[in-house]
């Protein structure tokens, strides 16, 4: 697995060294949680564009910090004005007629959305299950704009638990492990609690455990197992799904 993240790295490089620019995309709800430093350094300030996108996941009128030379968008926002806004932004940063953009980021945070935004058409493949884009991907936008789609990268050292949370690695199988630490996480965090609340039409007022908030989800849906019992199983997944769509990570 260390061997292959280190090829991933060294793939990337060579690219970074290609391209014009360098399109950072990462996750609006988590900004700094989703930067990646070794790319940024490759990269250099002068070509470096950071993205933030999902923005329609934040709360209405929350603006996360944004670092430096960064814009807030989107993806599934179609409207010319947020494609221009990018469009410009990466010209800018390229001052030259033909840029060859690249984007880079982590697994999940919207890259190939992005691009078939910029392309208007469904240019790559879009897809909730992290690590969709196996393959470099050469998309042309226009005649002066062709961008490059890598697949997601993370720190090597970053924990399971964390990356789960972010949306950066598939979890089939394991749903029921992560969903209770999620659970947990909602019950001590009132913006979490009302999110929930409103995505399932559930009430948790009443639950105190991550155990009763698996039930209570699994009552709604009305999902039993034999015997009559619930079935966490199926609770938990969609527990999973749903915090890739959730105001914080």
């Amino acid at each position: 697995m260390q061997g292959q993240t280190t090829i991933r790295w060294t793939a990337l490089k060579k690219l970074i060294k290609e391209a014009d620019v360098v399109i950072e995309v990462v996750d609006a709800r988590d900004i700094k949680g989703t930067r990646l430093p070794i790319a940024e350094k490759m990269a250099g300030s002068n070509r470096l564009v950071i993205v933030a996108n999902k923005s329609d996941l934040l709360h209405k009128g929350e603006i996360k910090k944004l670092p430096k030379n960064a814009l807030l968008i989107s993806a599934k926002d179609r409207s010319d004005i947020e494609r221009k806004k990018l469009i410009m932004a990466i010209m800018a940063r390229a001052n030259k007629k033909a840029v060859k953009a690249l984007l880079v980021g982590y697994p999940n945070v919207g890259k190939s959305s992005l691009i078939n935004m910029l392309a208007r058409r469904k240019a790559t493949k879009v897809s909730s299950i992290a690590g969709t884009t196996k393959n470099i991907q050469w998309v042309n936008v226009d005649d002066n704009l062709k961008v490059i789609d890598f697949r997601g990268l993370f720190p090597e050292k970053e924990g399971r638990e964390t990356l789960v949370s972010k949306g950066a690695i598939n979890v089939e199988g394991e749903e029921e492990k992560y969903a209770h630490a999620f659970a947990e996480k909602i019950l001590k965090n009132a913006k979490l609690r009302k999110w929930l609340e409103k995505k399932f039409d559930i009430n948790i007022a009443s639950a105190k455990t991550s155990e009763e908030i698996l039930e209570i989800i699994a009552k709604r849906r009305n999902w039993y197992i034999k015997g009559g019992e619930l079935n966490i199983t199926e609770a938990a997944k969609i527990l999973v799904r749903a915090m890739k769509e959730a105001p914080e990570i």
